[in-house]
């Protein structure tokens, strides 16, 4: 389609320097972002730690251990990629995308978040070597039974800044065990003992993340309103309203199925994406295509300088000439 007054001496010309303007702008928004933060400092919180949650939450931390210890927390029953486990199986009818790729990560939680850290403590604190081998040597029964003990014992814990005290129960080696355990997340040190899957490089820190996946990260989603029953997927600590582009995908969540549906997450994802493959197909589809020319809203957002071009010289003609192009498209 030809473009009316291509000719650019018949518009207003004036001087434009690019580099000036940027570097104004650039110094006006330095200059604001110093004194927004100077006012209203960083708007995120500190990451939450083991050495916080064993510090400030001991029962809390204790109680996380037992379950990762008996295979009961959140990521022993997680699922695909960790494990065989359905506790975060999504499914939409018989379709289960989780399990395509199967379990890719392997990861044996009391292994890797109690009993390894432990044996590396041993050196330190050779008190536990006796602990450990009790533990080693007893059934599996018999270590849930001990674990479960425990359990119902710190459900009447008492604590006391960061000191706990658990009535005494038949829970055999494991108040020794998960007491030098929460010693160690104190010190700082248990990130560094799960995450040392290399011995001399550590890039990967999935482990001790994950050891917190459950109830540690719920209480402090909570504090801070981020929980998924109130946001959807919109996560952004103290700063409203959150990452706002991602509306159309959470709206999705305060709607029946969607906010009803144990997987609800799955199939909000699908749904962006089967709106996304329509946006993608809309210049092939036929009808649809032609609808900007039919709607030609494009003329409204344009309309003064079509209403100048059309009030100049020969606009009679060109108009006409205009209607005849678009009709034949």
């Amino acid at each position: 389609m030809r473009r009316y007054l291509t000719d650019p001496e018949k518009y207003p010309q004036t001087r434009f320097d690019l580099v000036k303007e940027a570097v104004i702008s650039g110094l006006v928004v330095l200059v604001l972002v110093v004194i927004a933060s100077a006012a209203l400092g960083v708007p995120y919180v500190k990451p939450l730690t083991i050495q916080q949650v064993a510090t400030s939450e001991p029962v809390l931390f204790l109680q996380t251990a037992a379950h990762e210890l008996d295979d009961t927390s959140a990521i022993a029953q997680y699922g695909p990629p960790y494990n065989n486990g359905t506790g975060s199986l999504q499914a939409i009818g018989s379709f289960h995308p989780q399990t395509l790729l199967g379990v890719t990560t392997p990861i044996n939680p009391a292994q890797v978040d109690v009993l390894r850290p432990l044996s590396m403590a041993v050196p330190l604190d050779p008190a536990l070597k006796p602990a450990l081998s009790r533990w080693a040597a007893a059934s599996r029964s018999q270590q849930d039974a001990w674990v479960n003990a425990y359990l119902q014992a710190l459900s009447r814990a008492s604590a006391a800044g960061s000191s706990v005290q658990v009535p005494m129960a038949a829970d055999g080696p494991v108040p020794a065990m998960l007491s030098a355990l929460r010693a160690l997340g104190s010190g700082g040190l248990m990130s560094g003992a799960l995450d040392r899957l290399n011995p001399v490089y550590r890039y990967d820190v999935a482990p001790s993340l994950l050891f917190l996946q459950g109830t540690a990260l719920q209480q402090m989603a909570q504090k801070y309103d981020l929980l998924g029953g109130e946001w959807g997927i919109m996560h952004d600590e103290l700063n409203y309203p959150g990452p706002w582009w991602l509306t159309p995908y959470t709206a999705l969540y305060q709607i029946p199925p969607y906010s009803t549906s144990p997987a609800g997450d799955l199939m909000a994802a699908y749904s962006m994406l089967i709106i996304l493959l329509l946006l993608l197909a809309i210049p092939f589809l036929p009808g649809v295509r032609e609808l900007p020319n039919k709607l030609r809203v494009y003329r409204l957002v344009w309309r003064d300088w079509y209403h100048s071009v059309e009030r100049g010289p020969g606009a009679a003609t060109r108009s006409a000439q205009a209607e005849q192009r678009r009709q034949a498209t």
